[in-house]
């Protein structure tokens, strides 16, 4: 009986002893071992795509905002009030100088002034009879003044109403082009009430500012390239006429005025401005594409592609590997990026492919990959 007991006892050590070996085995020693292999493996180098910073030639230039002004411009006004009795453009003619525009009834003027003349003639007439009985010494003097100054007041009042009747006549003090006709035929208008806006569109001027650290570049004269959103594709040309004369104290950006040619019309008062200034002579620039850098907080960074065997020293000769390095990266212009420090021409920097690679990474370079990239972000 107590055989049985011990040889039961032994048995169950031993099954209890196996079970925990393949236990173990199973899922502590196994999952481990292989772990420690995938880990330990060499990993397949990463597919990006590459290209070599080069060396341009960029004319400096200085960015502004601005807004587009024209040359003269002002709100047509009578100085006198009226009805409107005759309307003598368009909304949007062009008009030139002396051009009436609109004339205000003149009927009550004109009928005082035909009473005036009445009032002159008969005045005349009186006043060389009297001067002729002055000098038959029949009459005093004084009927002789007071007759010659009732026809010099005649003569004001006159030369009074001829100017208020000039007055309702409106025309165009110069050359120009009309706006938007903000009166009707019959309507009355007070003095100063605007009548149309009439502006001088070529050349046109564009204000735009620039900050403090760039007033010093500037100067009269200099090459302006303007842009605009309702011509995309398009650059305009000017040159810098003027400065104001303060710079403002809350923002420290002062205003410049450039001239641009306008004579299709094309760009008109109130529209928005990117301005480039050409400053300078051309300078010697080390540039990479826009989508090489990485910008951050911490700083601007590339990943360049180096010899594997620089920072591992066991790599193959002919293995390429990524190195992280913080640049400092200047102005961007037309897809490319002015690296100030941090790179010289043809240092290869990785162009595409940024998430999957990292410093020391082992890459290769397949430039395929961007076009790619570039076509399967392109809306249809």
């Amino acid at each position: 009986m107590i055989r049985r007991v011990l040889y039961f006892f032994l048995a169950t050590v031993v099954l209890g002893g196996l079970a925990s070996g393949i236990g173990f085995y199973a899922f502590e020693f196994k999952p481990k071992f292989l772990a420690e292999i995938i880990l330990g493996s060499p990993q397949p180098p990463a597919t990006v795509s590459a290209e070599a910073a080069r060396a341009d030639t960029w004319q400096p230039q200085i960015t502004g905002i601005g807004t587009l002004a024209a040359v003269d411009g002002i709100d047509i006004t009578p100085q006198v009030g009226g009805l409107v009795k005759e309307i003598n453009f368009d909304s949007g003619q062009d008009v030139e100088q002396g051009q009436v525009l609109v004339v205000l009834d003149t009927d009550t003027e004109v009928a005082d002034m035909r009473s005036l003349e009445a009032q002159l003639a008969n005045a005349a007439v009186e006043l060389k009879r009297k001067e002729t009985l002055v000098s038959k010494g029949i009459s005093a003097r004084t009927d002789v003044d007071r007759l010659h100054t009732q026809t010099v007041t005649l003569k004001a009042n006159i030369e009074r109403l001829k100017a208020l009747i000039a007055q309702k006549s409106i025309s165009a003090p110069w050359d120009g082009k009309l706006g938007l006709r903000e009166v009707s035929l019959g309507s009355y208008l007070a003095p100063g009430q605007k009548i149309v806006w009439l502006q001088k569109n070529d050349p046109i001027y564009a204000d735009f500012t620039v900050t403090e650290a760039d007033y010093g570049r500037m100067k009269p004269g200099l090459q302006v390239t303007a842009g605009f959103n309702a011509w995309p594709n398009e650059s305009f040309k000017g040159e810098i006429v003027t400065m104001d004369a303060r710079m403002s104290d809350q923002s420290r950006m002062i205003t410049v005025r450039a001239k641009i040619a306008n004579p299709d019309d094309r760009l008109l008062p109130g529209m928005y401005a990117d301005v480039l200034v050409d400053s300078g002579a051309p300078e010697q620039v080390v540039t990479v594409p826009q989508t090489a850098v990485t910008f951050s907080l911490y700083g601007d960074n590339v990943f360049v592609v180096v010899p594997a065997a620089k920072i591992d020293p066991k790599a193959k000769a002919e293995e390429l590997a990524i190195e992280r390095r913080f640049v400092k990266a200047g102005e961007a212009r037309d897809g490319r990026v002015h690296i100030v420090s941090g790179l010289q021409p043809g240092d290869q920097v990785v162009t595409a492919g940024q998430n999957k690679i990292d410093q020391g990474s082992k890459v290769v370079i397949n430039n395929s990959i961007a076009l790619k990239a570039l076509e399967s972000a392109t809306v249809q």
